[in-house]
């Protein structure tokens, strides 16, 4: 086990009070898990784990207890409420990631980053392996289809939530009743456009889950005086592989083909595809946009302001915007892969000389 007093002798582990005030965050986050996971696979948005990034905050504030209190009780509810199979989804999306990640956060960052994605990923397809067990085929129209069975087993509190902010959007009150019949036209309606485009959101939104994960727990770690040597990146300092470049560009356009030639579920795949490379890139761009505002004289509170802004009109529908800045600083930037291409060239070009 680490020894925190080397890295940093100031630095204390949460006291009681934080503790407590831990664990009774953790319990509204327990409860709050389902109807955030549910809110999030209804609105046409990547279906972010924020229950997983919840933990990795509670963990680096409060301390290991109400982390895993709070991870426990995730199961507990998922399993009171929405049943077994849910559970164990909820377990392979939201607990597992973060339990391989805290097991590698003293690694280099981008190793770190590396074991996140794959987590998240592995836990995405384990989730749908667990849907298939129970659901069988069609098993994203069936998904849906349970969750208005699912809604009315939760708590009245998660409930009144999810009302009062239909009511804001509708500009007007409506009783429980008439929420649970509104939710199930809603439901009826949607299944034709999430059967194609769910995959696409949960998998993007795993990426994204990965990386604000990683990112989070580094710089918090680093806050606090407790990180390993290289264990830390700034996102300015972030910026697409050449080889990963090439290749979701290369995989894109081979999907729009296959969507284009009407194969067997090609739109789905093209929509898979599309929303992964979409979220990569947008990433790519936000690193970038922090290069930029690095050089200028802002206070740090902007900075990470504007970054946060456009995070957020990415994922409510400015991806594509944002996306077209990050694939041409992907390809064409100071870390984008023509550089990057140019530059092993020319020190290939030095080692064969100096051979």
């Amino acid at each position: 086990m680490e020894d925190y007093r080397y890295l940093n002798p100031e630095y204390k582990k949460p006291g009681i009070g934080k503790t407590l005030v831990g664990m009774l965050a953790g319990m509204v986050l327990a409860l709050l898990s389902p109807i955030v996971m549910m809110t999030e696979m209804l609105s046409l948005v990547p279906v972010i784990m924020l229950p997983s990034i919840a933990l990795v905050a509670l963990n680096r504030w409060a301390g290991k207890g109400p982390a895993l209190f709070s991870a426990m009780l995730q199961l507990m509810f998922s399993a009171r409420f929405l049943g077994n199979t849910f559970m164990w989804m909820a377990f392979f999306l939201n607990l597992l990631p973060v339990t391989l990640l805290m097991r590698h956060e003293n690694k280099p960052f981008f190793t770190q980053m590396k074991v996140s994605i794959a987590a998240f990923g592995t836990g995405v397809l384990l989730a749908v392996a667990a849907a298939y067990f129970s659901f069988g085929g069609n098993m994203v129209e069936r998904v849906l289809l349970e969750l208005p069975k699912v809604l009315r087993t939760l708590p009245a509190e998660s409930v009144s939530m999810a009302m009062g902010s239909y009511a804001s959007i509708i500009g007007k009150s409506v009783n429980i009743e008439d929420f649970y019949h509104l939710f199930d036209q809603m439901i009826n309606a949607v299944i034709p456009v999430y059967k194609v485009n769910m995959p696409g959101l949960i998998f993007s939104g795993a990426l994204i889950s990965a990386v604000l994960c990683v990112g989070l727990n580094a710089s918090m770690r680093f806050k606090q005086g407790i990180a390993a040597e290289g264990s830390y990146v700034p996102m300015r300092e972030w910026a697409l592989p050449g080889s990963t470049t090439g290749g979701l560009l290369m995989i894109l356009a081979a999907s729009f083909i296959m969507s284009s030639l009407d194969v067997p579920q090609g739109d789905a795949v093209f929509y898979a595809v599309y929303d992964i490379a979409m979220a990569a890139f947008c990433i790519h761009a936000l690193s970038s946009m922090a290069r930029h505002l690095h050089v200028y004289p802002l206070k740090h509170g902007l900075r990470v302001g504007f970054i946060a802004v456009m995070a957020v009109l990415c994922i409510m529908g400015a991806s594509i915007y944002v996306s077209i800045y990050g694939i041409a600083s992907a390809v064409f930037g100071s870390r984008g892969m023509l550089r990057e291409r140019m530059e092993n060239k020319r020190n290939n070009n030095h080692s064969n000389g100096n051979g």
